[in-house]
């Protein structure tokens, strides 16, 4: 009976770990495409800064039930999240052809990882997602 149980608690942990890894990398591949090959998308102003936030949020809560709440780990997710936005800027200046620095992606990233943070601190997703582990 412990063994079943866990076995479940690993294999849910490892598909969180895969698809956080997954995702990590849709996030790159997706600031790696050339600034021709990016699709006009003008829903409204600054529609791609929406976009930033929301990846980054998703980002932050898979990473952050990957690590199964551990202490602290909303802290250094939203570190995490600030050197991967920011250091993706920098990538895209210097390698990806017809894309440039944008505070203000890094900044939407940052912040979507934050909002992360807020929407589980002040809320009972948490408790309700944990023990789905």
């Amino acid at each position: 009976m412990i063994n079943k149980v866990l076995k479940n608690i690993i294999q849910k942990r490892l598909l969180l770990i895969g698809l956080s890894i997954v995702w990590t990398i849709v996030i790159f591949v997706g600031c790696s495409l050339p600034g021709k090959d990016l699709p006009e998308i003008s829903i409204f102003d600054h529609f791609d800064k929406v976009v930033h936030f929301s990846f980054f949020m998703v980002f932050f809560f898979l990473w952050y039930f990957s690590f199964n709440s551990k202490k602290n780990a909303g802290i250094y997710l939203v570190i995490m999240s600030f050197i991967y936005g920011f250091g993706l800027e920098f990538y895209q200046v210097y390698f990806v052809a017809g894309r440039s620095f944008d505070i203000w992606d890094g900044v939407a990233d940052t912040l979507g990882s934050v909002f992360g943070l807020g929407l589980i601190k002040c809320s009972k997703l948490k408790s309700a997602l944990v023990h789905l582990l």
